[in-house]
């Protein structure tokens, strides 16, 4: 659970960023929604998706 707390908050920091220069170079309204929101789903998917494969190759390494 602290690795999603954190993943959350650094992808919240990292949107932000990211989200403030691209609108800035843009042009367009920056919005801290979709600059917070979008990231953080994100990484949650990809996170839960890693996970699982990145965990069943130690196992199996660590048996061998």
């Amino acid at each position: 659970m602290a690795k999603q707390l954190t993943l959350l908050f650094w992808s919240a920091i990292y949107g932000l960023v990211l989200g403030y220069i691209v609108s800035a170079l843009t042009g367009a309204e920056f919005n801290i929604a979709y600059s917070i929101g979008i990231p953080m789903v994100t990484s949650l998917i990809v996170m839960n998706l890693l996970a699982p494969m990145l965990t069943s190759n130690t196992k199996s390494q660590n048996k061998q």
